[in-house]
């Protein structure tokens, strides 16, 4: 990824996210797709104004979700929750090291069933877009790559290159038998594959090497014939941006988003603000001629075990629509109001033309802007207020203003609906309906036309029949003239009213909700029988039972403590009634645990310790060399100082974390390029150990090349104990420069602002800085200044003269001291070209190589060690941390599992380092989190009844003892069946 997001974006909001898309357009201007091939045109295909599938116009309401950050048990629930919010599509990834983790053993069963997934999704009669790869992205380990790639001689990635076109060759001949068997003209879901992904140099159609040309015919020649593209569609937080006219000038093929930003992966939940903001866009979309969008993420879900990326822990919430637990967030209501109407009218939608200049003078309020769909003879005409007011208005049609017993309040922001000239049956057309549609379905003689509005508003429906017309109910609504229908509406607050109408046999019903209701409004079918249900928070499985009753599973969310009535609408005109009925007495919120037992996962450090089996090499290999995939690893050598003294390890490439141990006693602890891991020797042999530890590898944004060390973890390459111990160079100054700064005048740092390092001096813009500092004391000439990473170019002046140039950013270099002595002064002139810049990490002073040794005869292991081992475990006595990487061990207790009551538990993390967390043998992932949540999420399907299993590894030792196993009450919920 660039330098600002790959570093920072987990700090940034999500608003930041329209400028890294704005950088991601200027590198992409094709949006085309492939056809299909001949075999799969009359399944799937499309045109410039939209996709077509099986013959039917397709409107595409796509969810991101990984099924690789969720167990596999949870597939359904998850889908389930995505398909009652109006989702016809699930897009994935298909994460290479997931299936790959190590060179030619492949996985592709339980949680990496592919194949199962897609059965799934296909299962739910909803489609599948299938990103896959070779390269992710998705804030996920190194990009989606399995670390082996790293140690592939000649390797690079994403261009013309022999070595890594085979590995994916061979990758893709397990993969794409798996995509091919599930697509859409064969009988599976899958309408759309993505090769590659964010690539720096090709979307759309576009080739522009023989890399693409080699994906392209690999993905072909093993069976792939559904539409396919390169790299993406249209990525952003706010995809169609100020674009009024999505579909204008020559298309080839339909618009659509791949990556609708939604919220942001710094997020743990989402506000009402957000779900505003985001129904806006997306309604933007809807409006001005998109075809469809994929919102990343709509489930975001969890980084089990070592899969994070090093810009976040264990969760991967990204506050989306429906949370890493299963809860429904703001955002999903309104992705839900948008994804219902898009679907109910995609037959316009999937085939449209721009009509705004027919509608110039159709509201009686200017401060809305009016935008139009057409298509046949129906049209959608959008009033879009764009100020932070609510803005009351009426709309003339057939010389009147309607509605005519009040305005429609268009809310702040708000874009509201409004359908014209809809045939509803052979006898009934919907003229005109002013108000706010949520969704429009046939139930079996009954076509039902769902609307809502805030109570005490009004909306208004005009129809045009054929033939006699006579109101069943809500009789009071409706006035008829000649053919003409109209129906006044007035909403009410705490119930639906049903308004409807017979032609022949046919029954025509509106049902007006509150929007409140309207949040709480589900369709779902069975058996080819829909239904309507109302007033639950959520209805999950519609199931007919062996009596032949339809039985809805409706949720009652722990949050909510008052009986809810439901309302359940079949093909007859009188609703089923319910009422949910908050569970009797109180729920168990916290799972007591037993005694915590420790023990000492330092034992590699000790002088005798047998590490003959280990891997060996003369200067250290990096993590994973030996082909483990977790996020620790030991390392281990012999020295003979000769001088006692202070010494400080230094390794030439290498991370992130790093404890030291002399003869099994820590010495030395901290950051392997921000630490100066210093430590007091005495002369003799010793014997050395270096635990390491990282959180997460670079997601390798845009990157082409090789990658054997682009961010290597662990030890890595020439190790060195370095005499004495750096000083550190603090109190930084710094001055911006305008334009092109003169190198022959240093500024004066009088009133220079203070600089922080690591801080961003550019607000993510390119420029220049000037940065000023002390040396202290420099004594003799046999000094250096380590500069660990400066972003981008530096040049480096010591008392005003130019010593020292250093191109690249965020790489360390050396600058030897000569003819210097006292202190000093240090200037620096920093170039950023772009993203964030300034001293990224410390500077340091400190000698020459002269008295360094040189650490050699290596032998190294990754891993933590075998952590289900019960073995030499005690009771935990101590009341103060340990120094060193320690294991512990516990246990809670499930009096029960009930099916009506689903309480889903978090373990806390208080008082804890870095580490992970294994509840019943399963890797919970790693912690800390780097977002606005204290605790790990334990999936119900790893839980059962009776004693639970705790271990966890905290590689600083930090103690247990503050461990809570807590339920989450916004996602905990009772299920009650209601059978009728």
């Amino acid at each position: 990824m660039s330098k600002l997001v790959s570093r920072f974006a987990w700090l940034l909001l999500p608003m930041l996210a329209a400028g890294i898309c704005n950088r991601l357009n200027a590198q992409k201007t094709n949006d085309d797709i492939f056809p299909p091939a001949a075999a799969a045109k009359e399944f799937v295909n499309f045109d410039k104004h939209g996709f077509i599938i099986k013959g039917q116009r397709v409107f595409l309401v796509s969810a991101g979700l990984e099924y690789a950050r969720i167990p596999h048990e949870l597939w359904r629930d998850r889908l389930l929750r995505l398909k009652r919010a109006g989702f016809n599509c699930i897009e994935i990834y298909t994460f290479w090291n997931y299936h790959e983790p190590q060179e030619g053993r492949f996985d592709f069963t339980g949680d990496h069933d592919l194949n199962a997934f897609l059965r799934l999704v296909k299962q739910l009669d909803m489609y599948a877009i299938v990103r896959v790869g070779p390269y992710y992205c998705a804030e996920w380990d190194f990009g989606g790559y399995p670390i082996w790639l790293r140690f592939k001689e000649g390797l690079r990635v994403r261009e013309p290159n022999a070595v890594f076109e085979a590995a994916v060759d061979r990758f893709f001949e397990q993969l794409m038998p798996i995509v091919n068997a599930n697509q859409v003209h064969r009988g599976g879901a899958v309408i759309l594959v993505q090769l590659e992904n964010e690539h720096p140099k090709g979307w759309g159609t576009d080739k522009p090497d023989a890399y693409f040309a080699h994906l392209q015919s690999k993905a072909v020649s093993l069976g792939l014939e559904v539409p396919y593209f390169f790299s993406g569609l249209h990525h952003g937080s706010d995809p169609a941006g100020d674009n009024t006219q999505l579909d204008a000038g020559k298309r080839n093929s339909p618009w659509f988003s791949t990556e609708f930003w939604s919220v942001w992966y710094n997020y743990y939940g989402s506000s009402q603000k957000d779900a505003d903001t985001y129904a806006r866009r997306t309604w933007k979309i809807i409006a001005h001629g998109g075809n469809g969008y994929n919102y990343y993420m709509a489930h975001g879900g969890t980084n089990f075990g070592y899969t994070n990326n090093n810009e976040d822990a264990a969760s991967y919430d990204y506050g989306a629509a429906v949370g890493q637990t299963g809860d429904l967030r703001p955002v999903y209501t309104g992705f839900k109001r948008a994804a219902y109407f898009a679907r109910s009218f995609q037959f316009i939608l999937g085939n449209s033309e721009d009509a705004s200049d027919a509608y110039k003078s159709f509201t009686k309020a200017r401060a809305l802007h009016v935008s139009a769909r057409h298509s046949g003879s129906s049209d959608l005409v959008f009033l879009d207020n764009r100020q932070d007011t609510a803005v009351p208005t009426q709309v003339m049609i057939n010389r009147q203003w309607i509605p005519q017993h009040g305005p429609l309040i268009v809310a702040p922001g708000e874009i509201v609906p409004l359908v014209h000239n809809i045939t509803l049956t052979n006898t009934v057309k919907l003229d005109w309906a002013v108000g706010r549609i949520l969704g429009l379905t046939q139930q079996g003689p009954a076509t039902t036309l769902v609307i809502y509005g805030k109570p005490g508003t009004d909306a208004e429906l005009q129809f045009t029949t054929l033939g006699k017309v006579d109101p069943v109910t809500g009789i009071d609504g409706f006035n008829q003239v000649s053919n003409n229908l109209f129906l006044q509406i007035a909403f009410n607050r705490d119930h639906p009213v049903n308004y409807s109408f017979e032609t022949g046999k046919q029954l025509v019903r509106v049902i007006a909700l509150s929007d409140s209701l309207a949040a709480r409004t589900w369709f779902a079918g069975t058996q080819g029988k829909q239904y309507i249900i109302i007033g639950a928070p959520y209805a999950g499985e519609v199931t007919t039972t062996d009596a032949g009753k339809i039985q809805v599973d409706a949720e009652q969310f722990w949050t909510s403590r008052q009986p809810t009535p439901v309302w359940i609408y079949g093909s007859d005109n009188r609703p089923f009634t319910f009422t949910l009925q908050p569970a009797k007495g109180e729920h168990a919120t916290q799972l007591p645990m037993s005694q915590w037992q420790v023990k000492d996962a330092s034992t590699p450090a000790a002088a005798a310790f047998d590490d003959h089996t280990w891997k060996q090499s003369n200067d250290a290999l990096q993590m994973g060399a030996d082909g483990d995939i977790s996020a620790d690893a030991w390392y281990r050598t012999t020295v003979n100082i000769t001088n006692e003294g202070v010494y400080t390890l230094q390794a030439k490439d290498g991370g992130d974390r790093a404890t030291v141990f002399a003869d099994g006693q820590r010495v030395a602890a901290g950051n392997l390029h921000e630490d100066a891991l210093s430590m007091q020797l005495t002369a003799g042999k010793h014997t050395l150990a270096v635990f390491t530890a990282h959180d997460g590898r670079d997601k390798l944004f845009n990157h082409l090349g090789p990658v054997a060390d682009t961010d290597p973890k662990g030890l890595s390459g020439a190790v060195l104990l370095h005499k004495g111990a750096p000083v550190r160079i603090s109190n930084w100054k710094i001055i911006p420069a305008a334009g092109t700064p003169n190198t022959q005048s240093i500024p004066a740092f009088d009133t220079a602002a203070i600089y922080t390092i690591g801080a961003d001096a550019f607000d993510g813009k390119a420029g220049y800085a000037w940065f000023q500092a002390t040396i202290p004391a420099v004594n003799g000439s046999d000094m250096l200044l380590h500069f660990k990473g400066v972003d981008d170019n530096v040049t480096v002046f010591i008392n005003g003269k130019a010593v020292a140039q250093h191109t690249g950013y965020n790489t360390a270099f050396d600058v030897p001291l000569k003819d210097v002595s006292g202190a000093a002064t240090l200037t620096l002139l920093v170039q950023n070209t772009g993203g964030s810049g300034g001293i990224h990490k410390q500077v340091e002073l400190t000698g020459t190589a002269k008295e360094d040794i040189a650490l050699t005869g290596w032998r190294m292991q990754g891993g933590p060690g075998d952590v289900q081992s019960t073995d030499r475990f005690t009771n935990l006595q101590a009341n103060t941390p340990f120094d060193k990487p320690m294991l512990y061990r516990n246990s809670f207790f499930i009096d029960s599992i009930n099916t009506a009551i689903h309480p889903v538990w978090r373990i806390t993390i208080n008082g804890l380092g870095h580490g992970s967390v294994w509840v019943n043998g399963r890797n919970l992932g790693r912690y800390p989190e780097k977002i606005p949540v204290n605790s790990l999420y334990i999936p119900e399907c790893w839980l059962h009844k009776g004693a639970n299993t705790v271990v966890v590894f905290d590689e600083d030792g930090q103690l247990p003892v503050g461990m809570r196993v807590e339920a989450e009450m916004a996602s905990s919920r009772d299920i009650q069946s209601l059978v009728f």
